[in-house]
């Protein structure tokens, strides 16, 4: 009987792998350079494959200096399946107008966060990195940051590509697999070159948030930075307590960039009870 049970186990789990391999799938978006650089977006410019997971809504690419050594880009997709979708790798490749590759970086985009359901918009973003570590009021301990580093070491081959692909692994959420959206209203605001994060818990619970920051876009609705922490750096923000970071904002944002930028704050948060979050 023991056995059997065994053999029933290794049976579930194999297909469970199986259909876990099956719902895997490579989503390639490509945008051609000199669009993304006019911040212009159009369907003429950009092609997703396969078609009906996601849409660009908005994205622009900007260099740091004339010379262009080193890039910000910002891609942000709708998600217009009726699936909720979990991006687990990603990929940035510069290429040649016929969609030839130049070269190849892994794991330097980031996103404001890897999962989102219908209707939902994410930024997916690289050479910005808003790498801050949270400070609790209630805390003794200094605010640490990082250097904003920009796209360096790829910024040769953008300077050649004619077209910029973004290729994401995706896959179907379990339920038991995600955290959720929440309306926050944080202090968001620009003090010189750098831009500040500072969020109260004024509820009677504590909260864990898995990713929280805010999108920065200029009048014209240019994405222009995220600024962004996650629950690693920031653990459990206790009632009563606040969260605080921030990051120097990069070269390219000039005086007249950030008159009339709009600052839109996003949290998500692991759900009060307890559960598999993956």
């Amino acid at each position: 009987m023991a056995r059997l049970v065994r053999i029933l186990a290794l049976a579930v789990l194999m297909v469970t792998m199986t259909a876990s391999a099956q719902a895997s799938q490579k989503l390639n978006i490509y945008i051609d350079k000199e669009a993304i650089l006019a911040h212009d977006v159009s369907a003429a410019d950009i092609r997703i494959r396969p078609e009906g997971m996601v849409r660009v809504t908005r994205h622009s690419l900007w260099p740091w200096d004339e010379a262009g050594t080193k890039w910000s880009m910002f891609v942000e997709i709708e998600n217009i399946s009726t699936e909720r979708i979990v991006i687990d790798e990603d990929w940035l490749i510069a290429c040649k107008a016929n969609r030839d590759e130049i070269a190849t970086a892994n794991y330097v985009l980031d996103y404001t966060t890897n999962r989102f359901g219908p209707g939902e918009r994410i930024v997916l973003y690289a050479g910005a990195y808003p790498y801050a570590l949270a400070k609790h009021a209630n805390a003794d301990a200094k605010l640490d940051t990082w250097d904003v580093e920009g796209l360096s070491d790829f910024a040769n081959r953008i300077r050649q590509a004619k077209l910029l692909r973004v290729r994401l692994d995706t896959r179907e959420a379990g339920l038991n697999q995600n955290w959720m959206a929440v309306a926050i209203d944080p202090k968001v605001r620009v003090e010189g070159r750098t831009l500040r994060f500072e969020w109260v818990n004024d509820t009677d619970e504590p909260i864990e948030f898995r990713t929280i920051g805010a999108v920065m876009c200029d009048a014209q609705g240019r994405i222009m930075d995220v600024i962004r922490t996650t629950l690693s750096r920031t653990g459990t923000i206790a009632p009563g307590e606040t969260l605080t970071f921030e990051k120097e904002l990069a070269p390219y944002i000039t005086q007249d960039m950030l008159d009339g930028a709009v600052l839109a704050p996003y949290a998500y948060r692991f759900p009060p009870i307890s559960g598999d979050a993956d």
